[in-house]
């Protein structure tokens, strides 16, 4: 009976921790927006309805983190003009000292905010994280990991998500 018992064990322990795997680091975990806190680098709370009927991408993103480094550098290559008017909200958990110096450090023309709670808190335990949201501030799709903007039929499957 313990022979037959050992194989069983070890595939349900490979299933969870695959599972587990799956679910920290390949799927972005679903968020509840309204439930975040949020202050803008001048300290004032930032309420996600402001947004509503207009498109917006969110980069959960660390200052440290060279793949959200890169990304927000080719999506603001490519804003003007292959992303007018959609808005692009890039939140830190990180210290507000770190989310100001990032911004005023690279200019660009995102909206950037501090999350009072953690990632962790969130499920988000890798990054970067990317929502798109549509005029109803629903999320249409969330990626995990970087995205490679400068390929063109990317961009506009994205687009055309919102």
């Amino acid at each position: 009976m313990q022979k037959k018992l050992f194989p069983v064990l070890i595939v349900v322990l490979i299933a969870l921790g695959g599972l587990y795997y799956y679910q920290h680091y390949v799927a972005a975990p679903s968020i509840k927006f309204e439930t975040l806190s949020l202050k803008t680098t001048d300290g004032k709370d930032f309420d996600l309805k402001s947004l509503k009927g207009k498109k917006t991408i969110v980069f959960m993103y660390a200052s440290w983190c060279g793949e959200c480094r890169k990304e927000q550098e080719a999506v603001s290559k490519i804003r003007e003009s292959q992303l007018n008017g959609i808005d692009i909200l890039c939140i830190s958990d990180e210290p507000m000292e770190e989310v100001i110096g990032f911004s005023q450090n690279k200019h660009y023309p995102f909206t950037y905010l501090k999350m009072e709670q953690n990632f962790n808190s969130i499920g988000i335990y890798s990054i970067p994280v990317t929502y798109f949201l549509n005029g109803n501030l629903e999320v249409v799709e969330e990626k995990l990991g970087f995205i490679p903007w400068d390929d063109a039929s990317t961009v506009e499957h994205l687009k055309s998500l919102l």
